[in-house]
């Protein structure tokens, strides 16, 4: 079962900030790998609550590192760079770091900034 780690980030608040941004992880017991699924806008506002949650992540020295972005509708520049820090680290640790079904908008901006070629992108498989 997902626990949520983080519905918005602490600088915003209410209901306002829950329909902004959020994310869950989930950890699997059997072989220690972690999945963080992102949920709306990734941007300015929200990239500090990722960074804190993939660190978390990262400090429990998971199997692997998955980043869920099929409910992502938006990703700018400092999420981009919350993504690639967080890929770095995992790669200085030996995780395997992956991100996983990005939306049209959002892998065009990965390709376009050229992510996709220093992280593994895999596709949605409903979509393929």
């Amino acid at each position: 079962m997902p626990e949520d780690v983080l519905r918005a980030p602490d600088d915003l608040d209410g209901a306002a900030a829950m329909l902004h941004f959020g994310f869950s992880t989930e950890a699997n017991a059997s072989d220690g790998a972690v999945v963080v699924r992102l949920h709306g806008e990734l941007d300015m506002a929200t990239a500090p609550g990722l960074t804190r949650a993939l660190g978390t992540a990262l400090d429990g020295r998971p199997t692997a590192l998955a980043v869920d972005l099929s409910d992502l509708r938006f990703l700018d520049s400092t999420g981009i760079r919350v993504l690639i820090t967080a890929c770095r680290r995992a790669g200085t640790e030996g995780c395997p770091f992956v991100l996983r079904a990005p939306r049209r908008p959002v892998l065009k901006a990965l390709r376009l900034t050229g992510v996709d070629r220093l992280m593994v992108i895999e596709p949605d498989p409903v979509s393929s």
